[in-house]
């Protein structure tokens, strides 16, 4: 395992695992844990290339009263804010899928584990795993994987602060995945 993948895997326990076969699917999904969320939260997502990540991140702007249609990847500019509707969070939604190292992380107001950035804020994080240690020790871990044709596998797994939150979790993803289309 490379030093970025052990340090994204120390320290978590699975709260849910399911599958998504639609794009509906894993935007409830998205929008279960963006019901969740609370201010400094992290929710680190990935996977390969067309895993979903960026569906999910559409949820969770969802869950979090945040319009879904104004969240596309932000692969080109590093990180996009989304502010809410009315008072509730700001989510950031990075993409570190071209991040050089540090430094592009500095360029968006990352310092050290990203606190300053988090303040009053939700980070959505794709491609999280080539952050490495930077992540930090909280985070939400979003796991995409294709399957087959259409079908997803998806694994959340809870580290740090979110562990007290798995069970409550849990129950809400599978809510999400039994009702959603």
């Amino acid at each position: 395992m490379s030093d970025a993948a052990q340090a994204i895997s120390d320290d978590r326990a699975e709260v849910w695992q399911g599958t998504s076969d639609s794009i509906e699917r894993t935007v409830a999904l998205g929008a279960a844990v963006g019901a969740a969320v609370r201010a400094g939260d992290v929710v680190a997502l990935v996977g390969e290339l067309g895993a979903g990540k960026t569906q999910f991140v559409r949820g969770l702007a969802q869950g979090m009263g945040i319009d879904p249609r104004a969240v596309a990847s932000p692969t080109f500019v590093l990180s996009q804010e989304h502010p809410p509707a009315r008072g509730g969070l700001v989510l950031v939604h990075i993409d570190a899928y071209r991040l050089r190292g540090a430094e592009d992380l500095e360029s968006i107001g990352w310092d050290g584990d990203g606190a300053e950035l988090r303040r009053g804020a939700v980070l959505a994080i794709e491609w999280a795993d080539r952050l490495g240690s930077l992540l930090g020790r909280d985070a939400l871990i979003v796991s995409l994987a294709h399957e087959e044709e259409g079908r997803r596998r998806i694994v959340v797994e809870a580290r740090g602060a979110w562990r007290d939150r798995g069970p409550a979790l849990a129950a809400s993803l599978s809510r999400a995945a039994a009702t959603s289309c």
